[in-house]
C-alpha cells in the first residue's frame, strides 16, 4: 500500500518536551509554506508520475496542521487533487488537531474537505501537568474539543495521552485513561514521555529542576493497558488501541513497511527501498524547494541488510500480530530456537498453536511484560538470527 503524508511545522506554542522540527505559527509565512508545499508535491508527481493517484491513505501531521487557516488547506487540498490524488476514493484522511485550535468552524473545514479521521492532543487532564510540559490547552479547552468532536458526524476521533512526566503518579494517569475512554472515542493511544537532551523540558531534567521516575512506567503502562481492555480498546500496537474495525490504515502501513511519501520540511519518505527526507529547518527547506527539489539536497538511508532485519522484527513485534514465519523466510532468515524459547519460558513472548516454532504458519507476539522489554527482545533476537540456505 502507498500512503501520503504532509508535514505542517506550525504550533500555537512549541512544548517544552517537543523536539520535533516545529516552529511557533507565523501567518506571514502560511501563504509561502502553502506554495512551497504545492511546489514540492507536483515536482514529486513529475519525477514519478501516476503514483500519488494510487496513494490509500493521507495523513496530515506536524506540528498542529488546525493551526494552518482554511484557505491554505483549501489551497493543498486542490493541488494533491490536480495531481491525481482522489480524496473521495481513499480509505482513511487524518488530520491531527489541539485543542486550542479545534473550533465548531476548523472540524467543518475539515469534514468539508474528506478528513474522516481527527487525532486530538489531550495528554492529561491535570492542569498542573499541562503547564509544566509546557502545553497551551486548558483541561476545559481539551474538555470541549473531546465533546465537539465525539459529536460530529461521520468523524473517527483518536485522542492522545501521555504518561511517566515529571511529577506524574500511577493513580494520576489511570484517571486521565479512564476519564479519556469514557468519551465515545474508537481509538486511543498513549506514549511514555521521552525525555529528548535537545528540549527545554530535558534542559531543566539535566540541571536537576524536574525528575521522571522511570519506575512508574511499567506499572502506568500495564495498568492503563487493562483499562482500554476493559472498556472494549484493543492494543493492537505498543502505543495505540482500537475498537475493532478502527485501527489507523496510516499508521498499520508504516509499521507493515508500506511504501510511503512525505512532503514539508523533514518530512521522511520511503519508496523502493530507500529512505530519504528533505531539508528539516525550514529555510533550508525552502532552499530546496525554490532550487527544483534536487535529489542533492536529500538525506538518504539506504538500509543494509541488517538494518532491514532489525526493522523487520522491531516493526513486527511492536503490532499485536507479532512475526509470522512466513515474515522471516522472505527475509530469509531464521530465529534461534533457543533465545525465542527463553523468552516464551518468560511469559514474555507467545506463539501461534504449532508448537516447532520453524514449523510454517506459526507466529511470534509479544506477551505480559514482553511488551515492556520489546527493544531488548528485539536486540536479542536481532543479535542470534540465522541465514536460510
Amino acid at each position: 500500500m502507498f500512503c501520503v503524508y504532509i508535514h505542517v511545522p506550525f504550533c500555537k506554542k512549541v512544548c517544552d518536551y517537543c523536539d520535533f522540527r516545529v516552529m511557533p505559527s507565523q501567518s506571514k509565512i502560511f501563504a509561502e509554506y502553502t506554495d512551497l508545499l504545492c511546489k514540492q508535491i507536483v515536482s514529486f508527481e513529475g519525477g514519478n508520475p501516476g503514483l500519488l493517484a494510487s496513494a490509500r491513505t493521507l495523513y496530515l501531521g506536524g506540528g498542529t496542521p488546525s493551526e494552518l487557516p482554511a484557505e491554505f488547506l483549501h489551497r493543498i487540498f486542490e493541488c494533491l487533487a490536480s495531481v491525481g490524488l482522489d480524496i473521495s476514493k481513499l480509505n482513511e484522511v487524518s488530520m491531527e488537531f489541539n485543542p486550542e485550535s479545534t473550533s465548531r468552524q476548523s472540524v467543518q473545514n475539515a469534514v468539508e474537505l474528506g478528513v474522516n479521521r481527527i487525532s486530538l492532543g489531550i495528554q492529561t487532564f491535570d492542569a498542573n501537568l499541562l503547564k509544566l510540559v509546557g502545553r497551551s490547552h486548558s483541561v476545559e479547552a481539551g474538555l470541549e474539543a473531546l465533546n465537539l468532536l465525539t459529536c460530529t458526524s461521520n468523524l473517527q476521533v483518536n485522542a492522545d495521552l501521555m504518561f511517566d512526566l515529571p511529577g506524574q503518579t500511577v493513580e494520576g494517569f489511570l484517571a486521565d485513561v479512564d476519564r479519556l475512554s469514557d468519551f465515545p472515542l474508537n481509538h486511543v493511544s498513549f506514549y511514555g514521555l521521552n525525555v529528548s537532551p535537545r528540549s527545554r523540558l530535558g534542559h531543566r531534567v539535566d540541571r536537576g529542576e524536574l525528575a521522571v521516575n522511570e519506575d512508574l512506567y511499567e506499572p502506568m503502562y500495564m495498568s492503563g493497558v487493562e483499562i482500554l481492555k476493559r472498556k472494549g480498546f484493543e492494543r493492537y500496537e505498543v502505543s495505540n488501541f482500537a475498537r475493532p474495525g478502527f485501527e489507523s490504515a496510516h499508521n498499520q502501513n508504516y509499521w507493515n513497511r508500506g511504501e510511503y511519501a512525505g512532503f514539508g520540511p523533514g518530512a521522511h519518505s520511503y519508496l523502493h527501498a530507500v529512505r530519504y527526507y528533505a531539508p528539516e529547518i525550514y529555510p533550508r527547506w525552502r532552499d530546496y524547494v525554490k532550487s527544483g527539489c534536487p535529489e542533492s539536497m536529500l538525506s538518504f538511508d539506504r538500509l543494509r541488510r541488517e538494518d532491514e532485519i532489525m526493522e523487520l522484527l522491531w516493526l513486527s513485534l511492536r503490532q499485536s500480530r507479532g512475526i509470522s514465519t512466513e515474515d522471516l523466510e522472505k527475509m530469509g532468515i531464521a530465529l534461534d530456537k533457543s533465545v525465542c524459547e527463553r523468552w516464551i519460558s518468560k511469559g514474555f513472548l507467545k506463539h501461534g498453536n504449532l508448537s516447532n516454532l520453524l514449523q510454517s504458519k506459526s507466529c511470534l507476539r509479544l506477551e505480559g511484560r514482553g511488551w515492556i522489554f520489546m527493544d531488548d527482545i528485539v536486540t536479542d533476537l536481532a543479535n542470534t538470527y540465522s541465514n536460510l540456505e
